[in-house]
C-alpha cells in the first residue's frame, strides 16, 4: 500500500464536499490547501502511531531486563570490574575511550570502539555500576536502532506499512535478544544504529547528490565503525540499494553506471579498509584469531556454510538459541557442510535468475550474505561456531526479502479481487509477530543471571566447554562450590585436546623465542585452568623476556598463589626486580630463596649480579 493510499483512509472527504457545495468552485484553492494540511496531520498521526506501537512491543519484551544482573562472561571484564570506567565522562575517561586499542593496547576494550566505550562511561557517570540502568540503556538504544531503520526504509521503499513491519521484525526477533540483553554486546546495537543511519543518509543523498550530503553519509558510516568494526560491508550494501530500490543501477550490474557508483563509494571503502585492518591487528594481538591447526581453512569454510544455514533455519524456527555455540573444529560434519553449501548455492542461483523481475530477492539475500561475511568464521574469531548477535544487522536483508515478496503476492490480480486473502494476511502477520514476541520474552528470561544463561546453553547445545566453565564459575561464586567444580572439571575434560595443543604450541614457541605466540597460547591454557602454577611461571618468564615486567610479576605472583613453596617463580620475581634496578628488594628476595634452598645455583648466580 502506498503512502498516498494509506493517507486516504485517515482523512474523511465529507467536510470538503460540503465546502464545495456551499461556497462554489471559486474556493477550490483553499479547499486543496485544507486537504493538504489535514493530510499532513493525518500522516503525522499515522507515523506516530507506528512508532508508539514499535516502542510498546519492544519495551513489553525487554523491560524485564531492568532487573537483570551483570554476567560473568565479558560483562565483568568490560564493565563491572573495568577500572577505566570509574573515570566517567572526564577528560581522562574520554581520552581512554578514543585511544584504547588504537595507540595503546588495553584488555578492557575489545577493539577500537570509542563510541561504545563512551556510552559505558556515561552509564557509570550517571548510574554507577547499577546493572539495571545499563540494561535500560541497551533497550533504549535497541529501540532507537529500530526507529532509525524504520525511517531509512521509508526513505527507500516509500511505504509506511512495509517499513513498519520490517522494523517490528527487527525489534522483536528472538535472534536479536542476545545483543539487547547481553551488556557486553552493546557495540552491536550501536553499530546497527549508525549502520541504519548511514543508509537513511544515503537515501537522502541519492535523491539529490551533493558533497555535503555525501559527507554526512561518510560521517555516520565512520560512527558505525567507531561503535564496532562490523560496518565494513556497508559500502557494498549501498551498491545493492543502488540497484533496488533506488534504481540508480541497472541489470546486469556491469556497466559504466556500476563503475561510477563504485568509484563514488571509494571514500567509504577506504574507511572500511582501515577499520578492518585495525580490528584484525587488535584481535591477533589479543590472541582471538583462531589457530590454523585447530581450525584449518577447509574446516572454517565448512563451518561458515553450516552457520549461514543455521541462521536461516533459526530465522523461521527460532529454537535452541544459546549464548555460545561451540565450534566442532576438525570434528565438523562434512556431509552437513556439503548440504549447507549446496543450499546456499541454490538460493543464490534462484535470486540471480529472478534479479530483473524481483530485484528485492537478490538485494535482500546479498545483504544477508555480505553483512555476515566478516563474522562467518572464514576468519575464525574465538572458539565459537556462530553467534546470534551477528544477525543484528544482517537479518534485515531476509526481513526485506520476505516482506517485499509477500507484498507482490498480495497485489496479484487474483488475490486482489478476493478480499479474504488480505484479511488472512493481516491475521497471519499478527499471529507471527505475537509468536515471535512470546518466544523473545521467554528467551530474554534465560539471561537474568550467569547461572540461568549458561544452564540454558547446556540444555540446548552439546559438548559446550565454555558454558560448562562459566556455569561452574557462577555456581562457585554463589557458594555452590562442589556443583561448580563438577562443571569446571567437565569443561576441562571436553577441552583437554585443545588445552594440550595450546600447551605444546606455547612450549615450542618459547623454545624458538617466538614470544608473542607463546604468550597467546599460555594465556589460552590459563583461561580454563587458572590454577596451573607451572603455566603461570612459564608465562611470567616469557613476559619477562618480552620486556613486560609488570605483567610478568602478576604471573609469578599467581604461580606462588597456587604453589606457595615453589622456587622458580621467586627467582622470576628477582629477575624482574633486577631488570627494574630495584636491587635492594632483589637481594632480600634472593637471600630468602637461599634460606629455602642453600644450594640453588641460579639464586647464587643472580645474587652475584646485584650491585
Amino acid at each position: 500500500m502506498t503512502d498516498a493510499n494509506e493517507a486516504r483512509f485517515l482523512v474523511s472527504d465529507q467536510p470538503e464536499k460540503s465546502l464545495v457545495l456551499g461556497k462554489g468552485i471559486e474556493n477550490i484553492p483553499s479547499l486543496m490547501s485544507a486537504i493538504a494540511v489535514r493530510s499532513k496531520i493525518g500522516q503525522a498521526m499515522w507515523l506516530s502511531s507506528i512508532c508508539v506501537a514499535l516502542a510498546l512491543i519492544t519495551l513489553g519484551i525487554f523491560a524485564q531486563t531492568f532487573a537483570f544482573k551483570f554476567l560473568n562472561f565479558d560483562d565483568d571484564l568490560f564493565i563491572s570490574r573495568n577500572p577505566r570506567l570509574t573515570e566517567g565522562l572526564s577528560a581522562k575517561g574520554l581520552a581512554w575511550a578514543f585511544t584504547a586499542n588504537l595507540i595503546q593496547d588495553d584488555a578492557n576494550a575489545e577493539y577500537w570502539e570509542p563510541l561504545t566505550l563512551v556510552s559505558r562511561l556515561a552509564d557509570v557517570q550517571f548510574s554507577g555500576l547499577n546493572a539495571g540502568a545499563h540494561h535500560r540503556t541497551n533497550v533504549l538504544l535497541h529501540l532507537a536502532a529500530g526507529l532509525v531503520l524504520f525511517g531509512a526504509l521509508r526513505a527507500l521503499l516509500r511505504s509506511d506499512l512495509r517499513s513498519g513491519l520490517i522494523a517490528a521484525l527487527f525489534l522483536i526477533h528472538p535472534l536479536h535478544v542476545e545483543p539487547v540483553v547481553w551488556l557486553s554486546a552493546r557495540k552491536d546495537i550501536l553499530n546497527g544504529l549508525f549502520f541504519f543511519g548511514t543508509i537513511w543518509a544515503y537515501a537522502h543523498y541519492a535523491t539529490r547528490p551533493s558533497r555535503r550530503r555525501f559527507a554526512l553519509v561518510c560521517l555516520v558510516f565512520l560512527f558505525a565503525n567507531m561503535a564496532k568494526p562490523m560496518a565494513v560491508s556497508l559500502p557494498f550494501v549501498l551498491l545493492l540499494l543502488d540497484f533496488w530500490p533506488l534504481r540508480r543501477l541497472g541489470w546486469p550490474l556491469l556497466d559504466r553506471a556500476a563503475l561510477r557508483l563504485f568509484i563514488e563509494k571509494v571514500p567509504l571503502i577506504l574507511i572500511a579498509a582501515v577499520v578492518a585492518i585495525l580490528a584484525v591487528i587488535d584481535q591477533h594481538r589479543h590472541g582471538a584469531i583462531g589457530d590454523n591447526e585447530l581450525y584449518p581453512l577447509s574446516v572454517r569454510l565448512g563451518s561458515a556454510a553450516i552457520g549461514y544455514c543455521a541462521y536461516l533455519v533459526q530465522t523461521f524456527v527460532p529454537t535452541n538459541l544459546a549464548v555460545i555455540y561451540p565450534h566442532p573444529g576438525t570434528g565438523l560434519s562434512w556431509s552437513l557442510a556439503a548440504t549447507s553449501a549446496a543450499c546456499l548455492l541454490l538460493i543464490s542461483g534462484l535470486c540471480i535468475l529472478n534479479a530483473k523481475r524481483r530485484p528485492w530477492l537478490l538485494v535482500g539475500w546479498l545483504w544477508f550474505v555480505v553483512v555476515l561475511l566478516p563474522v562467518s568464521g572464514i576468519v575464525q574469531i574465538g572458539e565459537m561456531a556462530r553467534a546470534d548477535r551477528y544477525t543484528y544487522v544482517s537479518l534485515v536483508g531476509i526481513f526485506l526479502l520476505c516482506v517485499e515478496q509477500v507484498s507482490e503476492w498480495l497485489i496479484h490480480p487474483m488475490v486482489h479481487r478476493a478480499r479474504w486473502p488480505a484479511t488472512s494476511f493481516a491475521a497471519f502477520i499478527s499471529l507471527t509477530l505475537g509468536m515471535l514476541a512470546l518466544v523473545s520474552w521467554e528467551q530474554t528470561k534465560t539471561w537474568s543471571d550467569s547461572i540461568s544463561v549458561f544452564r540454558h546453553a547446556l540444555a540446548v547445545t552439546s559438548d559446550n566447554y565454555i558454558a560448562e566453565a562459566n556455569l561452574g564459575s557462577a555456581l562457585f561464586d554463589a557458594g555452590r562450590k562442589e556443583e561448580g567444580l563438577a562443571h569446571y572439571y567437565e569443561a576441562i575434560r571436553l577441552h583437554a585436546p585443545a588445552l594440550e595443543h595450546h600447551r605444546q604450541t606455547a612450549l615450542e614457541a618459547e623454545r624458538r623465542h617466538q614470544l608473542p605466540t607463546a604468550i597467546q597460547h599460555y594465556s589460552k591454557v590459563l583461561t580454563l585452568v587458572p590454577w596451573d602454577a607451572d603455566v603461570h611461571q612459564r608465562l611470567g618468564s616469557v613476559l619477562l623476556q618480552n620486556g613486560e615486567y609488570a605483567k610478568a610479576l602478576v604471573q609469578y605472583n599467581e604461580a606462588l598463589r597456587y604453589d606457595r613453596s615453589a622456587i622458580p617463580p621467586r627467582l622470576g620475581v628477582a629477575r624482574v626486580l633486577i631488570a627494574q634496578q630495584r636491587f635492594a628488594e632483589a637481594r632480600g628476595l634472593l637471600t630468602a630463596v637461599l634460606r629455602l634452598d642453600a644450594k640453588n645455583e641460579e639464586a647464587v648466580a643472580l645474587l652475584r649480579t646485584v650491585p
